[in-house]
């Protein structure tokens, strides 16, 4: 490679999160020189905000008496996708991330606390979701440290801008270092882990079903700018069909996830469009990624969530319906809710939660018609009281009357996660160009890797992300090592 670089490896990773590290730290086990570049402060990107990760006939899941099988998973995939998924790769993940459970127990010390659903009223959910002591953000943490220990250079605040080919084969990378100078650094292959675009308005239109990207709220890592799909672009990388999976969830701005006012706006009550008129069966919300699918194609890609005094008193004082993961758990009161409600809608610099005596005065506050809110709420109590939906279906044990004030309404946005599923590869995780063919020496895995997913997350099968994420990196390191001793690389 000559003195075009400043240094060389076998490998250089592009991303620092799950898949990125994992990548990294498979590939020092096997012996290879390793550098991993990330562009933001601190490692762990979106994977840092998660709980779990999916794995199936795992010993975590078997000592505890669950049994969820490889074949069950593979087909649970592919049924969910619409068969838009790849089988191959849905195999190979399937087939190995039980190993991932095995890996980051035995050589970095991660404990289980449980193996878990992530809603309990969720219909045909898998119990996948492995909860690791301290979440996902500890395991990182554990990541980079043995990383570390191995030998794996991590360069941190240092942006990948170009992806280096020579004769058709990769070459190295060009990026940026903290004190902005330019960094070549050669590599048999580089793996892209940059986490999807979903801070990206831009590409979320322009690769989204949804034309709303200035109006999601971005909940996961701010440097999931789709920088590695727009470099894996550059040098002949393709697509996957599916690129415009995005994971979406009902979400109040400017809130926390702990917030009680925040929860309480994504339970199956009574919702209401931009325009005042309930459009649902609430239920949907049981299974966050539907409704977040449903709302960004609502007017304002929101939605009104209308409590009276009957529903915060169910939640403070019994308990919720759907809870936000290990944040605010299933079934759990939220004796908080009255007085952050009520400070909510107190507060003039805050328009996402209004509060009034009268369903026609908070019908003014949030600019809807009185007249349609107050039909809508009639017919709506007519059906909690007959204890039958007769408009969209809902279940009677859901139906509660909403007649005792202060009355309150909740604008629930749509909030992304990630996006995933971006660029075509193979089974090995190598990218893949317009004549079907492997880039050599490129790989991609993560969120930026296809093969998984459908139109939507698969959130009947919890953790699928990040078992995703660990796994394919790994896998993609052990190909890369392999090749590089048997010189077959490119």
């Amino acid at each position: 490679m000559g003195d075009q670089f400043d240094a060389a490896y076998d490998v250089v990773v592009i991303g620092g999160g799950i898949s990125g590290l994992s990548a990294a730290l498979q590939a020092a086990k096997d012996g290879l020189s390793c550098a991993l570049l990330e562009k933001e402060a601190q490692a762990g990107g979106s994977s840092a905000f998660a709980e779990g990760h999916a794995a199936f006939e795992s010993d975590e899941q078997e000592k505890r008496g669950i049994h969820v099988g490889k074949v069950q998973a593979y087909e649970r995939y592919l049924d969910y996708s619409h068969w838009r998924a790849d089988p191959a790769i849905v195999s190979r993940f399937v087939e190995n991330a039980a190993t991932s459970i095995v890996k980051l127990r035995e050589e970095l010390g991660v404990v289980y606390d449980d193996v878990q659903i992530t809603a309990p009223d969720q219909p045909g959910e898998l119990r996948t979701w492995h909860l690791p002591e301290g979440e996902i953000a500890h395991v990182i943490e554990l990541q980079v440290a043995e990383a570390r220990r191995r030998g794996v250079d991590i360069f941190l605040g240092t942006p990948v801008k170009h992806i280096l080919m020579e004769e058709g084969k990769v070459a190295g990378i060009l990026a940026t270092d903290s004190d902005g100078q330019e960094v070549r650094l050669g590599a048999k292959a580089v793996v892209v882990a940059t986490g999807g675009y979903a801070a990206s308005p831009e590409m979320l239109d322009r690769y989204s079903k949804y034309d709303v990207g200035a109006k999601m709220i971005n909940v996961g890592g701010p440097g999931n700018t789709g920088d590695g799909i727009n470099m894996l672009l550059e040098v002949g990388a393709v697509t996957n069909r599916n690129i415009g999976t995005l994971l979406l969830f009902p979400f109040m701005r400017d809130k926390a996830i702990v917030s009680e006012t925040n929860c309480a706006g994504m339970q199956p009550y009574l919702w209401v469009d931009a325009h005042g008129r309930r459009f649902t069966n609430e239920v949907v919300g049981l299974n966050f990624g539907h409704a977040g699918d449903m709302i960004a194609g609502l007017p304002g890609a929101m939605y009104w969530a209308i409590l009276g005094q009957e529903q915060i008193r169910k939640l403070a004082e019994v308990g919720n319906e759907v809870g936000l993961g290990i944040y605010i758990l299933n079934y759990a009161t939220l004796p908080g809710l009255p007085a952050e409600i009520a400070a909510d809608a107190a507060d003039e610099g805050r328009t996402n939660v209004f509060g009034a005596a009268t369903i026609e005065e908070l019908a003014r506050e949030i600019e809807v018609d009185p007249a349609i809110l107050r039909a809508e709420l009639d017919e709506y109590n007519g059906y909690c009281h007959a204890g039958e939906d007769r408009k969209f279906h809902k279940e009677a044990r859901y139906l509660i009357p909403i007649e005792e004030g202060p009355f309150y309404a909740v604008k629930m946005e749509t909030g992304i996660m990630i996006s995933m599923g971006a660029m075509k590869v193979d089974d090995h995780w190598r990218a893949i160009d317009k004549n079907d063919e492997p880039i050599p020496g490129l790989y991609v895995v993560g969120c930026d890797a296809g093969g998984l997913w459908g139109e939507s997350y698969s959130l009947p099968i919890p953790g699928s992300a990040n078992g995703f994420s660990l796994t394919s990196g790994w896998l993609a390191a052990d190909d890369i090592a392999e090749k590089v001793k048997e010189h077959v690389l490119g």
